[in-house]
């Protein structure tokens, strides 16, 4: 009797699971389980639109295939994104909160545009693109070898610049913000040009990180003063030295000076000078 009882009750264990398969299978392929609508939030750089249309998500109601997992891997792969929160929030709908990559800067070469992460990576810059207020680097070299998803660890030149835009970040968010150019003019004396300041600033190619403080001391000291309204150009090519050039003709209508000359300051004692500013 009791060999048989266990029959009966396998038996009845079996049916019991087999429903509850077919059940769970029923639900998944059922209205009940599919997505009809995606909200995200988190985004900067393009639209809702956009995001959607460039992860091939703007039409789900015909995609038979559409399931969160297929959602998240899409997103994912936008070369903007660098993770997402997602989650059925009630039935038909998934909510992904977007964490983009922190872009810190644009690249012009052979009239394409890029843009360069915090990591160094070289993304696309899309024509969508809104909300870019970065320094843009042009000309540099080579050119040919610069493809998207590459690292900027491969160039040199290129290097040197986002070295510049860290250290103006970390030492004076002002300056990061006023940086409008980085011309590494083709491996030869990188050119910087500041927002509010019309002139060059002469840059150098060596000890850039260096150079970055002493800039950031010097335009506080200089704006200060009222002194950069007469500058031509700014000179830091040089290891321990920097040169002013002044405008002789803004000079002389003020009355400051009659003719055009250098002021030269070394490096070291104008830090310690200037540390107050």
């Amino acid at each position: 009797m009791k060999t048989i009882s266990n029959i009966k009750h396998s038996i009845l264990l079996i049916v019991v699971i087999s429903i509850l398969v077919l059940l769970a299978f029923s639900l998944e392929k059922s209205e009940f389980n599919t997505i009809n609508r995606i909200e995200i939030e988190g985004g900067k750089y393009l639209s809702v639109a956009q995001y959607l249309e460039t992860a091939n998500l703007s039409n789900i109601k015909n995609d038979p295939k559409i399931s969160i997992t297929v959602i998240q891997d899409r997103l994912e792969k936008h070369p903007f994104i660098s993770n997402i929160d997602i989650s059925v929030v009630e039935r038909g709908l998934v909510k992904a909160t977007l964490y983009e990559k922190k872009m810190e800067a644009v690249l012009l070469v052979n009239n394409k545009q890029f843009m360069i992460t915090d990591e160094a990576e070289i993304v696309p810059l899309l024509p969508s693109t809104q909300s870019i207020d970065l320094p843009v680097i042009v000309n540099l070299s080579p050119q040919d070898e610069v493809a998207v998803f590459h690292h900027a660890a491969k160039f040199k030149d290129l290097m040197k610049a986002l070295n510049i835009i860290t250290a103006a970040e970390l030492y004076d968010k002002e300056l990061c913000e006023q940086i409008s150019e980085i011309n590494l003019n083709k491996g030869q004396s990188i050119t910087l040009t500041v927002s509010d300041l019309q002139m060059p600033i002469y840059f150098g190619n060596q000890n850039e990180i260096e150079k970055t403080v002493y800039l950031s001391k010097i335009l506080k000291h200089l704006r200060g003063n009222n002194l950069s309204q007469y500058l031509d150009y700014l000179d830091l090519r040089f290891n321990d030295l920097v040169y002013l050039g002044f405008d002789n003709k803004l000079v002389a209508n003020e009355g400051k000076m009659k003719k055009k000359y250098y002021s030269r300051f070394r490096f070291r004692n104008y830090q310690s000078r200037c540390c107050n500013c």
